[in-house]
Order: structure tokens, then sequence, then C-alpha cells
């Protein structure tokens, strides 16, 4: 799979707040790590069976991570961005926030970084004709649990770290080819992320409690 990665955490750029809401409050986060049935509530996740299982597997008890927020969205070749595989008359793609459930991973740039490295490293290897994939770090705040569903009031409730944004996309001769290139390509990565994240957790995890037992 063509993959890359990038940062983004000027303070300008794009922040992943959890909880969050949208400017007319009628969209708001869901906790799938709490409330799994409500992945029905979710447009794009019944719009695609594909991001459903995804969105269900990484916020499972056993997973390493969490989501935040995702989209969706299809458009023609003649408004590919330069970095759009050439050659394809459609594309097809999406985002998914990744959020590590670890504190001491959220809190810290050089594991997030690490990891996110890890991740393309692992996406350039798959197989997975005719898409590709960006993951980029980004700045996070995550507010106590108290606090959900309604937004804090001040910025210092917050838990601040850093989040994943996964990117992917499929191009295709057709819309339908193009969804199903992007579905085939958000499926290889469900395990890897996994995988990944639960061993990145447990080496990282140890080398925090070596360094814990020397102070």
């Amino acid at each position: 799979m063509d993959a890359d990665w990038s940062v983004e955490c000027a303070a300008d750029d794009p922040l992943v707040v959890v909880p969050w809401k949208n400017a007319a409050g009628t969209i708001t986060y869901i906790d799938l790590r709490a409330f799994p049935d409500a992945l029905t509530e979710i447009p794009e996740a019944r719009e695609s069976p594909a991001l459903a299982a995804a969105l269900r597997r990484w916020n499972q008890s056993d997973s390493p991570i969490f989501t935040a927020k995702c989209d969706l969205w299809a458009y023609p070749a003649d408004l590919f961005d330069a970095e759009d595989l050439p050659g394809f008359a459609f594309a097809h793609g999406g985002y998914i926030d990744l959020i590590q459930r670890a504190p001491h991973l959220f809190a810290s740039f050089p594991l997030a970084e690490a990891q996110l490295r890890r991740w393309t490293e692992v996406a350039r290897s798959l197989a997975t004709p005719n898409a590709r994939c960006e993951w980029t770090l980004r700045r996070a705040w995550i507010a106590p649990p108290e606090h959900a569903p309604d937004l804090p009031s001040s910025e210092t409730l917050y838990s601040k770290g850093f989040a994943t944004t996964l990117y992917v996309w499929g191009y295709g001769a057709s819309p339908q080819a193009a969804a199903a290139a992007w579905a085939s390509a958000l499926d290889c990565l469900v395990d890897p992320v996994l995988t990944l994240g639960e061993g990145y957790n447990k080496v990282a995890g140890r080398t925090a409690g070596m360094s814990r037992a020397g102070e």
C-alpha cells in the first residue's frame, strides 16, 4: 500500500477533542467503548460495513486504542489532489481519529511519533492495490469521563496529548470500484493497528516501569 506519515501539531492545526460536538450541537462524540450498540447512530458506519467493523474492533475492551471521530467522502478524478494515485477515474476516502488508551503513550510525543512511523512501515508492506493511506499526528485533548457528554468549560480540565488521524483512500474506474478498494485497504489495516498498538504498549510500558524502578 502506498503510505506516508506527517506531523501537524502547530497551534493553528486541527485539534482532536474528546468529547466533541458540531457547531449546531446536532452531532456529538459517541463513546463506543462504553456503548458499542451506539455504532448504529453513526451515519458513516451505517453506510459502510467496513468502517463499522473497524470502529467496532478498535473500540473493544481489549483494544489498546479508541476512536474519536470519522468521516467518509467520494470524488471524481477532476477533484484529485496531488497526492492521489494517477490513472483512476474515482476515489473513495475517509479518516478515523485514533487515540492511545495508555496515559503515558497518549501524553508522549516521542512515543506517539514512533508508533505512527511503525504503522506507516507496516502499511507499506501490505499488498493492497489501488489504495493509499496517511497517518497524521495531531494534538489531542481528552476530558475526564465525568464531563461527558458535555464539553468542559475550562481548558485546564482536559488531559493533553496526541492522537493519530488515519486517512485511507481507494481508487477505481467507477465509484463502486473505488469504494471496494477503500474497504479492502481499511480491512487490511485493522489487525496491524491492534497488534502493533498492543505490542508497542507492552514495550513502552516495560520501559517506563524500568525507569521508575531506577529512580
